[in-house]
């Protein structure tokens, strides 16, 4: 069967996938102890109050602290996500469909790993591509209060095949492309169990939005 190679248009559908975690904050301090002793007599003695500890919970995490975690992005969540892309690449004639989940997993130790939604298929000028991906890329990041970005990046851990029009088709182009996964450098907000980030792609903003879990 004869192999196509993969049209460079498609290297926008791994960009597509940029469509990139809870933390644990600190405990709060303890209160102190009050102890107090009366001069009268018979002497009379205050018990020490009882000290207390709040764990605050998911939704009390604030800034990077609360990206930590693992996140997950449903099959509505691609949807949204690729419809923004969709209409950032309007006059392209190009679409994507993705299938699927996708998840972040983001470590306190500065690790990331994004693994991408199972199918992508990629409509070139009314040519079908269809993608399928396994497996995850890595790679380490820093965070502020409000941005995450990628410091580095490796695709050794993910596999990309693709067809063309039903015939299997050179996919190596395509996984540097895939590279920049949705903390390549994002601004993001991080409430509760939600993690938004805001992925820039060709020029315009595309939203993923994903839930902790």
């Amino acid at each position: 069967m004869t192999r196509r190679r993969l049209a460079p248009m498609l290297a926008l559908s791994a960009s597509a996938l940029l469509v990139c975690a809870l933390a644990g904050c600190a405990p709060e301090g303890t209160a102190p102890t009050a102890t107090g002793t009366s001069t009268s007599s018979p002497r009379a003695s205050v018990s020490p109050s009882a000290s207390t500890t709040a764990t605050p919970s998911p939704s009390a995490a604030a800034g990077a602290a609360c990206l930590i975690g693992d996140w997950r992005m449903d099959q509505a969540g691609l949807d949204r996500f690729y419809a923004d892309i969709n209409t950032i690449l309007s006059g392209a004639d190009i679409g994507y469909t993705p299938q699927g989940t996708a998840s972040l997993t983001i470590g306190a130790d500065g690790a990331y790993a994004w693994t991408p939604p199972t199918n992508v298929t990629a409509d070139v000028g009314g040519t079908e591509i269809a993608v399928t991906l396994g497996g995850a890329l890595s790679g380490t990041y820093t965070a502020t209060d409000d941005r995450i970005t990628a410091d580095t990046t490796s695709t050794d851990g993910l596999q990309v095949s693709a067809t063309l029009d039903g015939a299997p088709t050179d996919a190596s182009g395509i996984i540097e492309q895939i590279a920049a996964s949705p903390v390549a450098d994002a601004p993001y907000t991080c409430e509760g169990d939600t993690l938004t980030l805001e992925s820039t792609i060709s020029g315009g903003t595309a939203t993923a939005t994903l839930q902790r879990g």
